[in-house]
Formats: C-alpha cells, structure tokens, sequence
C-alpha cells in the first residue's frame, strides 16, 4: 500500500470513529431525555397522590400510569438496543479499517479489556445502560398490578 492510500485510509477511519463517537454522544442524550422524563413523571404523580387528583381514583391514576410508564421505558430499552445495534456496525466496519493500519486500536482495546476480565469484570456499557430502563418498568409494573389488586 502506498503512503498516500495509507494516509486516505487513515482519514477515512479517523472520520468513522468520530461519527461512531456521535452516535455514543446521541444515545447519552437519548438516555438524559428518558431519565428526565420518568422521573418527571414519578414527581407529578407523587405530586397528584400527594395532593389529590380531584374525581380520578388512585387505581385508575395508578394504572394508567404504569401503562404510560412501562410504554416509555419499553420504548427506552429499544432505542438502547437500537443504538447497540448502530454502534456494533459501525465497530465492525472500524476494525476492517484496523487490518490494514499498522496499529489496530479498537481491537487491542478490546484484548486489553478481555484479559482484565478475570480481574476487574468489564460490562459492557450497554448492558449496564438496560438497567435503569428495566427497574423502572419493573416500577410502573408493579403500579400497575397494585391498581389491578386495589380495585
């Protein structure tokens, strides 16, 4: 290979890493909206239990709101899998570019991570990120099965 195509090569692979870096920065703030909206969510319905919700029974008011929460935090856990999805493509695409550089970066990365694996267990981040959506699915469940049983 030529120091020119070499030098192509890189560029290419120095833009794709920064636009898989954009989709990393587009799902942090994909998670930022959906925290920011569940948790709005508990405070006005805390707010509503608190303070009365006027001719709205608290099974109703409960089992409505684990329908709208369980829909967003579902839809939470997709757009999470969506953007493993993306990400996983755009890794792959990465390390083809890294066989034919003299330094595969992301590969070594992940030799590096896999040998410390024994001692300080690496989680993926996008395993880690499913939680949060799944405890509060989990949460708006259980209202809604308190709403089922109360009424």
């Amino acid at each position: 290979m030529t120091g020119s195509s070499k030098d192509q090569l890189l560029e290419i692979y120095k833009l794709h890493a920064e636009l898989a870096d954009r989709v990393s920065q587009r799902r942090e703030g994909a998670n930022r909206l959906h925290v920011s909206l569940l948790s709005g969510f508990l405070v006005f319905l805390a707010a509503l239990l608190r303070f009365g919700s006027g001719e709205i029974s608290t099974s109703t008011l409960l089992l409505f709101s684990g329908i709208i929460g369980m829909a967003i935090s579902g839809s939470w856990y997709i757009v999470i899998r969506s953007y493993r999805q993306l990400n996983t493509g755009k890794f792959a695409a990465l390390d083809e570019l890294e066989q034919k550089l003299d330094y595969p970066f992301f590969r070594r990365e992940w030799e590096l991570l896999e040998r410390g694996r024994n001692r300080n267990r690496y989680w993926k981040l996008t395993v880690v990120e499913t939680f949060l959506p799944t405890i509060f699915f989990l949460l708006f469940f259980s209202f809604l099965v308190i709403a089922i049983f109360d009424s």
